[in-house]
């Protein structure tokens, strides 16, 4: 095993949760990375990785040595990998994957780690994903089979709740504050952590959640354009 864990930290949830662990539990080193993207979110995501490091460091003072400088790389700055990206071109066309794997994929090939820890993927889905070895041999996945809640649970336990409130998920925040319409709020909502937004976020989110819901479980319909399955439906109706 490595003296260093390498993370993907967002300041998200998951990754937060694994980076406290590394620290605070296991007692040992952590390289987080952040990868630079033109999303509206960007900017909060650094943000909080900033605060919540600086409230780590005066709550745990040791903390300091164990937590490394968040290694910040540009999304345009990654290599492109052919047999990396046909890989990830192949399983597209047998079921949904998320164009970020690809993309860390690359950046780890580039940077030569094959341990990278990610708090992204379910059991099901990185059992799958872990047979196509091209991209997932870069990645680790230690929090598989743990659910929000008992993120919660674990971190209420070891005195860890104002570190993973200071997290953040909304990827259109509005004036600093959760947009309630956007993906990641409404899963939030799923989770059954829907307190975490404001009430107009809250009720925004519950409303769509059963869309949401839908377009999750039809993710290929995603690939394929969403307007044309709006015409689609709309021609069934006429």
């Amino acid at each position: 095993m490595s003296d260093v864990n390498n993370l993907f930290w967002t300041g998200g949830w998951d990754s937060t949760f694994r980076l406290l662990q590394i620290v605070l539990d296991e007692k040992r080193k952590v390289q987080p990375y952040y990868v630079i993207r033109p999303q509206e979110c960007t900017g909060k995501e650094i943000d909080t990785i900033i605060n919540i490091r600086r409230e780590l460091g005066r709550d745990f003072p040791e903390s300091k040595t164990l937590l490394l400088p968040v290694q910040y790389i540009d999304e345009s700055g990654i290599q492109k990998d052919k047999a990396i990206s046909n890989e990830h071109e192949n399983i597209s066309e047998q079921r949904h994957i998320a164009s970020q794997y690809e993309k860390l994929a690359r950046f780890c090939k580039q940077i030569g780690v094959k341990n990278m820890e990610l708090s992204v993927l379910s059991s099901e889905t990185f059992g799958y994903f872990r047979s196509n070895t091209t991209i997932f041999q870069y990645f680790e996945c230690p929090l598989l089979g743990l659910t929000k809640s008992e993120m919660a649970e674990i971190a209420d336990s070891n005195g860890w709740t104002k570190y993973m409130d200071m997290t953040w998920f909304c990827r259109r925040p509005k004036k600093n504050r959760p947009c309630g319409f956007c993906g990641p709020c409404t899963d939030v909502v799923i989770a059954g952590m829907g307190r975490r937004l404001p009430l107009r976020a809250r009720v925004l989110a519950n409303i769509q959640l059963p869309f949401r819901k839908w377009w999750r479980n039809n993710y290929h319909k995603q690939s394929e354009g969403f307007s044309k399955h709006v015409k689609k439906f709309l021609k069934k109706k006429a």
